[in-house]
């Protein structure tokens, strides 16, 4: 261990810093790390985080890429700082602190063990099983969309609604142009449809009521908040499922699908601002 960088202090990125270097960033292109213990990540933490507790980092730090952009954050900053200074010590090239850490974090989380909803899935499933799944979850989403605009009878609801579900036709659409050589036309319609009923983004479509939704929201704004969640969750469970993979191919499926849900939580973003500045005028 090199003593002049453990005693090194860390490199700190703000809340802001840290969104901007990840939005410009593919996910595969940085490491973006949890240090808290299992139980706290489980109650929420960043979308797309790994979890390498501080008590393991010693033991785990070699699930770690030392030439990657390293981000690590915690509950309060305590633990990030030291974790940042021993990755320091072991010779990684760029370790970032994030100075609001968790507590402070204003932008949108994500929850759930490190191991939710990764059972959807083979660790060593072919491709061709994995791209039906990730088209039958944007589907499902976009179903999902669907229903709620059938249901709600709110105008200006139901408009966003409408556009959020002929957003996923692009992610949609994305994935056939892409894939089409992988794929070979070899598209099981019939199992992207069954599929498509029980998963959308980031979890069970059985867990969520179009009518409970529909109950907790009160605005536009309401929408925006909902959809920011199921695509943080997504995003999450995209990264995640790439690093659980021990099929290459479907490993970088999954992280170009964490980096389509970047763009749509973008996409949300803005639309979100845009309503805001037409209430301001």
């Amino acid at each position: 261990m090199r003593l002049n960088n453990i005693l090194k202090p860390a490199q700190i990125m703000t809340e802001a810093e840290a969104k901007e270097f990840m939005n410009k960033h593919k996910s595969d292109e940085y490491q973006l790390v949890d240090v808290r213990l299992h139980e706290e990540y489980e109650d929420d933490h960043l979308p797309g985080a790994m979890l390498v507790p501080l008590p393991e980092l010693t033991v785990n730090q070699h699930t770690l890429d030392p030439n990657k952009p390293t981000i690590v954050y915690c509950r309060s900053g305590g633990r990030s700082r030291a974790a940042a200074q021993f990755l320091n010590g072991q010779g990684f090239n760029e370790v970032y602190d994030i100075s609001s850490h968790i507590m402070e974090w204003m932008g949108v989380k994500a929850y759930g063990e490190y191991d939710f909803n990764l059972d959807i899935i083979p660790q060593d499933v072919e491709f061709k099983d994995a791209w039906t799944l990730a088209y039958a979850m944007e589907e499902g989403l976009q179903n999902f969309y669907y229903a709620l605009e059938k249901q709600e009878e709110r105008p200006e609801l139901k408009k966003v609604y409408n556009e959020l579900a002929a957003f996923e036709d692009m992610h949609k659409d994305r994935l056939a142009q892409q894939y089409a050589k992988e794929m070979d036309g070899k598209i099981d319609q019939e199992k992207i449809k069954q599929l498509s009923k029980e998963h959308l983004e980031g979890g069970d479509i059985n867990e969520i009521s179009p009518i409970t939704v529909i109950s907790k929201i009160d605005s536009v704004l309401d929408v925006f908040g909902f959809s920011m969640a199921i695509e943080a969750q997504a995003l999450d469970l995209y990264s995640r499922l790439s690093r659980n993979s021990e099929n290459e191919q479907v490993a970088q499926l999954f992280l170009a699908m964490a980096d389509e849900e970047k763009e749509h939580m973008n996409y949300v973003k803005k639309e979100m601002e845009k309503h805001l500045s037409s209430k301001v005028a």
